[in-house]
């Protein structure tokens, strides 16, 4: 999920040009129809002159139009409206044609004026409007740009989403590879330990195996007394190859205890996710109250349950702040000696960072520190 999918991608280069072209002609289709109302109500509004000869009908629908259409704000920002006013019989009254008809009404008299407009407005006429948007206006480019910056904030938000779920993924892997890595020290730490004791074990061998030889071949011992001081250095051997035994035993006995130990922690994790859903528990802490004993195991749950349910009720120690200063946990006293760190995460949620006791105070502190 580290990049955009591409379905995403592809809504955002095609939607903002369809919403700019629906959104175009239906502003197109509704100010046809506006414009169309207005202008019916205006283009013949100097009836009165028209009908007592004072001016020309074209003259006047010209004047009236082309007053109402001028410093237009519509027009003023690139739209353009084509008016069109006819007769019934097909006469185009606007746009006003040269036809020498201004020439004729200076010379007519107002009663042959008003008789022709009369004549005009018997025949009916009709007004229509066509509005137009064109592609490279200033309306039609806010359009355009408004619908792509809408589309640009929403993958700047989804973008941001996505980085924030990465860097806490990042977060909790960091986390869980530095528990893994004090694991592995304590484990190369107790193999170092057996392997010195197993070399020890090997050098009494060799000694014993250099002293044997060495009793046998002293001549002036007894035979009873080379019997017997052979019979103690074979049960010195036998002793010696117990060890040996014993020790591979007990690294068999160790690989079984971590598996029953992962068991047990995968185990008590499913069920801290049935009964407490409200906080989150970290594998180190889980671990650690698996090695507690039995009472001080309930007194930790029963804080556990505490904080699920209400953590204004649990009492806190003290704040615990890590060197970076960038993280504040809490310290729970449980059972005397049981000590849980926790801390609030960005979503407000519990999560249990560790659980230990006195004992391991020192390296929960450590652990803290690094988070």
């Amino acid at each position: 999920m580290k990049t955009i999918p591409f379905k995403i991608l592809i809504l955002c280069i095609l939607l903002p040009p369809m919403l700019y072209l629906a959104t175009v002609s239906s502003l197109e289709s509704y100010l046809e129809k506006k414009y169309e109302k207005d202008l019916t109500n205006v283009y013949l509004s100097d009836m009165n002159n028209i009908l007592n000869g004072l001016v020309e009908i074209k003259n006047a629908i010209d004047a009236a139009i082309s007053g109402y259409l001028e410093d237009h704000f519509f027009t003023a920002i690139g739209g353009r409206i084509d008016v069109t006013v006819t007769t019934d019989q097909g006469t185009i009254l606007y746009p006003a044609t040269y036809l020498n008809s201004r020439l004729d009404s200076l010379a007519a008299d107002p009663a042959r004026l008003a008789e022709r407009n009369f004549e005009i407005l018997n025949e009916g006429t009709g007004l229509t409007a066509n509005v137009e948007i064109p592609h490279f206006s200033f309306l039609a480019i806010g359009l355009l740009l408004f619908y792509i910056l809408i589309f640009l904030g929403g993958l700047y938000a989804y973008h941001q989403k996505v980085a924030f779920k990465l860097k806490r993924d990042e977060t909790q892997k960091n986390m869980e590879l530095t528990r893994l890595k004090e694991l592995e020290n304590e484990r190369l730490e107790k193999i170092h330990e057996l392997s010195e004791e197993r070399e020890l074990l090997i050098g009494e061998y060799d000694q014993l195996k250099s002293t044997l030889k060495k009793e046998k071949s002293i001549a002036e011992k007894t035979e009873e007394e080379l019997f017997e001081e052979i019979d103690t250095l074979e049960k010195k051997l036998l002793e010696i190859e117990e060890l040996k035994g014993q020790i591979v035993e007990l690294e068999k006995i160790q690989d079984r205890q971590k598996k029953q130990k992962e068991k047990s922690i995968e185990k008590l994790e499913k069920r801290f996710k049935t009964l407490y859903k409200n906080i989150e528990i970290t594998h180190r802490a889980l671990g650690a109250l698996t090695e507690l004993p039995d009472e001080m195991n309930l007194k930790a749950e029963e804080i556990i349950s505490q904080l699920n349910s209400d953590p204004d009720l649990v009492s806190v120690k003290r704040k615990v702040f890590n060197k970076k200063g960038k993280t504040t946990s809490f310290e729970v006293v449980f059972g005397y000696k049981g000590r849980l760190y926790f801390r609030r995460s960005a979503d407000n949620r519990i999560e249990i960072l560790t659980i230990g006791s006195k004992n391991t105070q020192n390296s929960d502190l450590l652990y803290l520190n690094n988070v």
